[in-house]
């Protein structure tokens, strides 16, 4: 009985030899097309994983900027709250100077590198979509003069500005005409208290990081050679605060400027919320996408190793395990009996 089990099993194994034979001849017909899509297939899916996760280390780390920002943020609010307390007592001049220190310190701190607001209380995860500087405050081109004047000005690449001012024209008009020239080389131009504000984009940024030639007629320039004038970066509302607490006269206007930059840090603070979330939602959405191509892959492999099984592809590893545990079981029936 034990050698009729025996050929059994060898005509058993003969026969499986033989379907693999025949099965491993159609699958190298088929193989290289399929390979060749195959392959194409999972590159591109490797690739979008790739892309992916690179999306989601910028997005984490915008996150993680974000959290620094609010963090900085309340921070900050609360020193201002501390200082409006401080500024319920009676304030004498020893006072005013440590009010003054205290937000000079809060300003360097906002100065250093690494942080996540800048001292125009602006993100610095944000590109700055304009330069500032500003016209030396000794420079005095609003004021009305009883004579007239042309100023002329010559920029980093070459070109000149032209301001006329006419004999006893106010501040504010004498602002609209420098507003209207300087536009016409797109460059913006505000008044902060007694200072000129000028702004540019990224591109034209060197027309105000370099110096001016500036020329006049003895009125507000000196008349003869140009005169070499270079604009410096804007004080930070800190530094301003600091400069005003030494003159404070009325503490409870001084109460409402900072109550003011209060106000401007909540804006910021529901901005960096907004971008929380925004930021988390697209944090999410790309995980989720990770997790469903999981998944699409495990069910893409699970349906080649069936349809390999079911061509009984002797060549493939899992057809080789099988048959070997097929004939072993075959082999232990057999001495059983």
């Amino acid at each position: 009985m034990l050698i009729d089990s025996l050929k059994q099993l060898t005509s058993n194994v003969a026969a499986l030899n033989t379907a693999g034979k025949a099965a491993k001849t159609q699958v190298v017909e088929t193989e290289p097309t399929k390979a060749g899509s195959s392959r194409g297939g999972s590159l591109q899916q490797q690739l979008e994983t790739l892309s992916r996760w690179s999306v989601s280390a910028d997005v984490s780390r915008q996150l993680a900027k974000n959290q620094q920002a609010e963090q900085q943020i309340r921070q900050l609010y609360q020193q201002l709250d501390q200082l409006k307390k401080q500024l319920d007592l009676p304030q004498s001049g020893g006072q005013k100077q440590q009010i003054s220190q205290q937000l000079q310190q809060l300003e360097n701190q906002l100065k250093q590198k690494n942080t996540a607001l800048t001292a125009d209380f602006l993100l610095s995860s944000q590109p700055q979509g304009q330069h500032q500087w500003q016209l030396n405050s000794k420079i005095d081109l609003l004021s009305p003069r009883k004579q007239p004047e042309i100023l002329s000005i010559g920029l980093a690449d070459g070109q000149k500005i032209q301001l006329s001012f006419p004999a006893g024209q106010s501040a504010d008009a004498n602002l609209a005409m420098m507003q209207q020239e300087f536009a016409k080389h797109q460059i913006e131009l505000k008044q902060q208290g007694p200072v000129l504000i000028f702004s540019a984009a990224a591109g034209q940024s060197h027309l105000l990081s370099q110096p001016w030639q500036m020329q006049g007629e003895g009125i507000r320039i000196a008349a003869g050679n140009p005169v070499q004038v270079r604009l410096q970066k804007p004080e930070g509302q800190l530094t301003v605060l600091a400069q005003q607490a030494q003159q404070m006269e009325n503490q409870q206007a001084y109460q409402a400027q900072l109550t003011q930059v209060q106000q401007k840090l909540q804006q910021m603070l529901r901005q960096v919320q907004s971008e929380r979330q925004v930021l988390v939602a697209k944090l999410n959405a790309l995980r989720m996408a990770d997790s469903q191509q999981s998944e699409q892959q495990v069910s893409v492999v699970s349906q080649e190793l069936k349809v390999q099984m079911q061509q009984g592809a002797a060549s493939s590893l899992s057809a080789i395990m099988a048959q070997g545990n097929v004939t072993r079981s075959l082999v232990e029936f057999a001495l059983a009996d």
